[in-house]
């Protein structure tokens, strides 16, 4: 429907038109009469006269706490919209004055989070430190069919009793010590259904939960080290769930090596162990990163991406590019930097001064990318670091003497 432009008497201001300058002050070209025209081709176009007011604006931000760039007057792309009036502006603009009327949900987990246990918290102890005694609710399991993980192993149970349903679902609302999860003891006795005393068991770190419409609950989980309780209670609440004081069997971890020897070792970074450990003048960088200073954090790339970068070739080859050194330095920090350190926006500084900014591809912490360089296997600790596996080579920063 056409809207007629209001009749503006002479020397009153349209509403929600910002007052204009005394006639003094009014720049060559801009009458009174010309501005006035202007306000009212404005009114038709539905871009000024309804628009709200800055100030009901501003009130409306304090109380609801946030600012609202849509329905401010200062926003450019801003459109006052009539009802019944198809929007011309982009799809994410919502009129003033009206409300969504549909959301979009997440469906699942938002991004693959990494498979750290509870072990990954205590693997930087020395060998002679006693790890902090753990406190776990614990699963007691009857059935032969038992989840029984190996170490790392991925493994999926469905859960019935009320209790345990009851937890999973305190789990499932963020009370666990992992995300959608936390770290849980998994015993199994086919003649009782409470844990004693010297009962054995295992870790298990819970990593999603799916609740299914007839109450059960689908667990997936991640094996841990075996376990022994040496407590236990029920704890008021928790529908008869035990809570349990275990002592974790550390003789089972792997020892960890160094940066330099797990470059060696991991599949795909052979060959940035072999340039740090061989390239001229980078010896006392080799030395500190094979265990003799630390603690390090190396973004590594995969092999194919480095031959890509360095032009292929022999290793003899490769060392002898005039800009090694500075491609290998500007992948290592100092200090231990997990997945779960990093964050959209974070700057990071190599040892050569290049610096690193830490961005995600996905909300909230999908898709982790260095210099938009994206990430792949993320936490592999080291016992003077971490290493985390890019799938691209990080080019240093130039120097004030250097053309880019």
């Amino acid at each position: 429907m056409a809207m007629t432009p209001p009749r503006v008497s002479p020397g009153h201001t349209p509403l929600g038109t910002p007052s204009h300058t005394p006639l003094a002050n009014t720049p060559p070209g801009h009458t009174p009469a010309q501005r006035l025209k202007q306000t009212g081709a404005s009114i038709l176009a539905g871009q000024e006269g309804l628009r709200p007011s800055s100030n009901a604006s501003e009130q409306s931000g304090r109380r609801s706490g946030r600012s609202n760039p849509q329905a401010s007057p200062v926003s450019p792309n801003y459109v006052a919209q009539m009802p019944g009036e198809k929007s011309q502006g982009n799809d994410d603009q919502i009129a003033f004055g009206q409300v969504e009327g549909q959301q979009r949900r997440c469906k699942g987990p938002p991004e693959q989070v990494p498979k750290a246990i509870w072990t990954d918290s205590v693997a930087h102890l020395q060998p002679d430190e006693e790890w902090p005694l753990h406190a776990v609710p614990v699963f007691v399991f009857g059935g032969v069919d038992r989840p029984r993980p190996s170490y790392r192993e991925e493994v999926k149970f469905t859960l019935r009793n009320d209790k345990y349903v009851s937890f999973a679902l305190r789990l499932r609302c963020g009370t666990g010590d992992h995300y959608m999860g936390g770290t849980v003891g998994l015993l199994h006795n086919p003649e009782r259904q409470e844990a004693q005393v010297g009962d054995p068991g295992q870790l298990a770190t819970i990593l999603d939960l799916v609740v299914q419409p007839d109450n059960s609950v689908i667990v997936t989980a991640i094996g841990d080290l075996d376990c022994t309780v040496l407590r236990t209670w029920m704890p008021r609440g928790l529908r008869g769930l035990q809570l349990a004081f275990v002592d974790v069997h550390r003789h089972q971890v792997p020892e960890l090596q160094p940066i330099l020897t797990t470059c060696h070792e991991e599949p795909g970074f052979g060959l940035f162990g072999q340039l740090v450990a061989r390239a001229n003048g980078f010896e006392e960088v080799a030395q500190a990163i094979d265990g003799t200073d630390g603690p390090f954090t190396v973004f590594v790339p995969q092999d194919s991406a480095l031959l890509e970068a360095l032009g292929g070739g022999s290793l003899e080859d490769m060392l002898q590019v005039p800009y090694l050194q500075a491609i290998l330095a500007c992948h290592i920090i100092r200090g231990r930097i997990p997945f779960e350190a990093l964050y959209s926006g974070r700057t990071l500084k190599a040892i050569d001064g290049t610096v690193l900014m830490v961005t995600f591809l996905q909300w909230p912490r999908g898709g982790p990318c260095i210099n938009e360089i994206p990430g792949g296997h993320m936490d592999i600790f080291c016992s003077n670091g971490i290493v985390h596996s890019i799938k691209g080579v990080l080019m240093p920063a130039p120097r004030s003497n250097q053309r880019r």
